[in-house]
């Protein structure tokens, strides 16, 4: 007998149900990695986190290599290859961590109902959750909170952080599989997953794929940054936030190793340590949000949560939309912001809420194109986080800034970089260029299409 082990967004060794399961079958084991841009359509992993992935998976091949396991990766739709293997090398059981995207979500359906209809033991494991999104519905009604705060308390309370567990170390008792590797297998280059240009190299300055560097950084944010996070995270010049977001996003690290982590200091910490870990596992509680929305809700990748916000709201314009990508509004906190997106594969938070608020609500441009944009500029891209932060800033989402949040980017900027260390360091010191609109106009003619909207849904 012999089991398979499809790795998706659980790019690591620890704390993966998936193959701890694996192993404790004691079965030869084949591990698959499947890259498949054609059944992903437009969500196919952007150039920058293509880039993140090739050298997770180079070190994910490695560690596994240690254990014995050779990574066999394929380019191909789940749904053909897997039964293909399972064929070829006579597969009794298979098993993967699930992901959340709903067209994912119809795949692995769709795969898991063949291979148990060939006699093929399946099993499913929900690794990227802190809960079953089906299992957390309102009191009243039992529909599915549209707002954060009431599904952080109640999240929040069902968390016992006093009774955690030790996460079980992996106990690895391989046993080599005697088949070699498919002839269907490509090597990671062969996989193509970084740009024949060299523009992602850069990223190399900020970044450090994998799981080891998940684990330090995790060690470093709570050593050096979890004390003051509370008072820092929202100065952009300041190394304030965790850097963990890439990490978290292709499973390098789980949601559950970090409440490992935070649950001695919330319980048993500094008043500085619990307040700074309380705060910190908030913000995972508000990544949770983003998933358990985008599964009750699989529309509003591209369609707005609230259907007053039709296309017609908004407008079309090429050319102010390519000034923004290009960091060229003559804004300085705003174009600060496009050339860190542009140049090291992220964007701090606080910036990412200014230069959506002026691109959806300023500007007028559809929220989709630039969610477009961060989708393939980020390295931590995430199909529910960036559709929720979108919708949420263009106020047409869940729990929305409400229409009359525009925020200033010029007030913001002295509020949250007054010496101008985060403007300086992306910009330079050369002279701004004219802003490419009144900031002022541009509010009054927002919040009359917001109000016009709001008085005309009244009527109805």
């Amino acid at each position: 007998m012999t089991t398979l082990l499809w790795f998706q967004r659980d790019l690591r060794i620890n704390d993966n149900p998936a193959l701890s399961h694996a192993l404790e079958l004691g079965q030869p084991l084949i591990a698959v990695y499947i890259h498949s841009p054609e059944q992903d359509a437009q969500w196919t992993e952007g150039a920058a986190s293509r880039w993140w992935l090739h050298h997770s998976l180079q070190q994910l091949g490695t560690d596994l290599l240690k254990l014995g396991i050779q990574l066999q990766l394929f380019e191909a739709d789940p749904c053909q290859i897997i039964p293909q293997l399972v064929q070829d090398y006579r597969i009794q059981n298979v098993c993967w961590s699930n992901r959340h995207e709903p067209a994912r979500l119809q795949l692995e359906h769709r795969l898991q109902t063949r291979l148990q209809s060939e006699g093929c033991q399946v099993q499913r494991f929900a690794q990227d959750l802190l809960a079953s999104p089906d299992q957390l519905l309102t009191a009243a009604k039992q529909t599915p909170y549209r707002v954060f705060t009431p599904f952080y308390n109640k999240l929040r309370s069902q968390l016992a952080l006093h009774a955690m567990k030790p996460l079980t170390p992996l106990k690895a008792q391989i046993v080599q599989p005697d088949r070699p590797t498919h002839s269907a297998a490509l090597s990671l280059d062969q996989l193509g997953l970084l740009d024949r240009h060299s523009w992602h190299q850069k990223l190399h300055q900020y970044w450090t794929p994998g799981e080891h560097s998940a684990q330090s950084q995790l060690q470093d944010f709570i050593d050096d940054t979890l004390n003051s996070y509370t008072k820092q995270r929202d100065y952009p010049a300041i190394k304030g936030s965790s850097g963990l977001s890439p990490h978290l996003h292709f499973g390098e690290i789980s949601p559950q190793q970090i409440l490992q982590a935070l649950a001695p200091l919330i319980e048993f910490g500094s008043s500085q340590q619990a307040s700074g870990a309380e705060a910190f596992l908030r913000q995972l509680i508000w990544r949770e949000f983003a998933r358990y929305t985008l599964w009750h809700f699989p529309h509003s990748s591209t369609q707005p949560m609230n259907p007053k916000f039709s296309n017609a709201f908004w407008h079309e314009d090429s050319i102010a939309l390519e000034r923004w990508q290009q960091g060229k509004t003559g804004i300085p906190i705003i174009d600060a912001g496009m050339r860190e997106l542009w140049q090291s594969g992220s964007m701090h938070n606080r910036v990412r809420m200014l230069v959506a608020s002026l691109l959806t609500k300023n500007m007028g441009i559809p929220w989709q194109q630039g969610a477009r944009w961060f989708w393939d500029t980020l390295v931590d891209a995430d199909l529910a986080n960036n559709t929720m932060g979108w919708q949420w800033v263009a106020g047409c989402g869940v729990d929305a800034a409400p229409y009359f949040r525009i925020f200033n980017p010029v007030t913001q900027a002295t509020r949250f970089d007054p010496q101008q260390q985060y403007i300086r360091h992306w910009l330079g010191n050369s002279p701004a260029s004219e802003a490419m609109l009144d900031l002022k106009l541009t509010r009054q003619q927002a919040l009359e299409r917001y109000q016009g909207l709001t008085t005309h849904s009244n009527g109805d």
